[in-house]
């Protein structure tokens, strides 16, 4: 028999597996409208605006009465906290902290793989294309936006357009989404498809599983029945802040909303003192004669009064009087009342569970700040984790994916130097992080081997840029026969040196 004919079963094995990880994935949704081009996702068609958002300025008694029932006020405190993180600066400031706590580094692992058996050509390439597939994703602008949403309402829910130019989180209306059930210690969403009832154009924005299971709540005789449906997994998806209830949504920080309003109170009532401490009275006083007379023609200090009022501020008030009159003044006269306002401040701060000490306090310690910060910076992890969690369901769904795994790091830009100099001495000690350390310093695994590459072979920097020669950069074989450090200068050396040297 000829040896060419001879087909090997383990290279059979292999080409299938190679072949099934070039085919596209079964969950690949590939958009059938013309609303999704390869430059990217339309959202909303500007020519045609068909819903628009409606802002309400909410009390102070209203939050109090939502919080005190937030699964029945979930979508009122929802709103709420949407129009507070856009009026109040210092919602947001604690809203983008607590986002700033990650940085969002992740590396690709291997998962449940026998390094025996494993194909070395198998596992290259099903590497590299889950390396492409998660940068297709951004992670780094998208995960962000997922962090901000979940800390400021407890809910994202999401679902994925997959095309070949990339992977993009779309977020669902969240009045029109639920919690139903979890897969793979990933929240599931359901859709209230009632949402496209005064519009079905919205369809367009969405992928076609929405249009599909829009048209079984249409045509369904029992609508109620099928009015919330479960979202295919893994491309559909929710990430809770507060996972422990689940059977609605608490934004974590409502409970600061009241701290909000009553900044704002003080701030009121210190512009309304300071207005009051500025005002001031002029007193025109009317001359009188022994007998009771007037000592001048009314008429005539009635125009010499208009004359003064006339030319008045209107912080200065004038009358025409007969009597005399004392000084008026609106000083307060209790100083300590006018750091209301900053006590306010930090009083909102403390509620939210985060430490003043991190905005503009003079009594900020370097230790207390180190370790209030490592207690948000968990807070945050956790979501982050959740998050790696709905990526690594995705990616075990796809042919290539099934031995490898997300794992994001815990790394904020106030432990990066902690964290770098970690990996660095695992590295020395032959332990095997070299991508973790690349991570945490700001390079990617699918750039690491591309820069050196890059570097290495294409421009050859490690030969372009060589140090000077010194004592720290050649051996001892290559020094002159001369020891010891170079002679210093008259001027470098102390007096009793220089005597020494001397009688030598």
């Amino acid at each position: 028999m000829d040896s060419e004919k001879i087909i090997d079963p383990a290279k059979q094995v292999e080409a299938r597996i190679l072949d099934n990880a070039i085919r596209p994935t079964l969950y690949s949704r590939i958009a059938t409208n013309q609303q999704y081009t390869s430059n990217g996702l339309i959202m909303r068609d500007l020519n045609n605006i068909r819903r628009t958002p409606i802002f309400t300025i909410y009390k102070k008694e209203d939050i109090q009465q939502w919080l005190s029932n937030p699964y029945r006020f979930e979508k009122q405190l929802r709103d709420a906290v949407r129009y507070i993180y856009q009026a109040s600066s210092h919602f947001r400031r604690i809203i983008q902290y607590f986002v700033g706590l990650s940085d969002l580094v992740y590396i690709i692992e291997p998962y449940d793989v026998n390094p025996k058996t494993a194909s070395l050509n198998v596992m290259n390439l099903n590497y590299r294309r889950c390396l492409k597939m998660i940068q297709s994703m951004n992670p780094k602008t998208q995960f962000a936006k997922i962090l901000t949403v979940c800390l400021r309402e407890d809910v994202f829910y999401g679902t994925l357009w997959i095309t070949d130019d990339g992977i993009t989180i779309q977020q669902l209306p969240s009045d029109y989404c639920q919690i139903s059930e979890i897969d793979g210690n990933v929240f599931n969403v359901s859709f209230n498809f009632s949402y496209f009832t005064s519009d079905e154009s919205m369809l367009d924005f969405y992928p076609e599983e929405f249009r599909k299971k829009y048209n079984v709540y249409k045509n369904s005789s029992k609508k109620n029945s099928v009015r919330w449906q479960t979202l295919d997994s893994p491309t559909s998806f929710a990430i809770k802040c507060n996972q422990d209830i689940y059977e609605y949504a608490v934004p974590p920080f409502a409970g600061v909303l009241r701290e909000i309003y009553e900044i704002e109170d003080y701030k009121q009532l210190k512009l309304s003192q300071t207005e009051l401490e500025n005002y001031a009275l002029v007193a025109m006083t009317l001359p009188m004669t022994n007998d009771g007379m007037w000592g001048i023609d009314l008429d005539k200090a009635y125009d010499f009064w208009n004359n003064l009022d006339g030319v008045l501020p209107e912080e200065v008030g004038s009358v025409l009087t007969p009597m005399p009159l004392n000084k008026i003044s609106f000083e307060h006269s209790n100083t300590g009342d006018t750091e209301t306002v900053a006590e306010a401040e930090e009083s909102l701060f403390t509620a939210s569970g985060v430490s003043s000490l991190l905005f503009n306090n003079e009594k900020a310690s370097s230790n207390a700040l180190l370790l209030s910060i490592k207690a948000d910076q968990a807070i945050t992890y956790g979501i982050v984790k959740s998050i790696g969690d709905a990526i690594n369901r995705f990616l075990r769904a796809q042919p290539y994916g099934k031995n490898f795994r997300l794992n994001m790091l815990d790394i904020s830009p106030y432990n990066r130097k902690e964290m770098i100099d970690s990996y660095l001495k695992a590295c020395q000690y032959g332990i095997p992080m070299i991508s973790h350390y690349c991570a945490a310093s700001g390079l990617d695994q699918m750039s690491l081997d591309a820069m050196s590459y890059l570097e290495g072979e294409v421009l050859s920097l490690h030969e372009m840029f060589k140090p000077l020669k010194s004592t720290h950069t050649i051996s001892s074989s290559d020094t002159s026969n001369s020891a010891g450090a170079p002679k210093k200068d008259i001027g470098e050396v102390s007096d009793k040196r220089e005597s020494n040297e001397e009688a030598e």
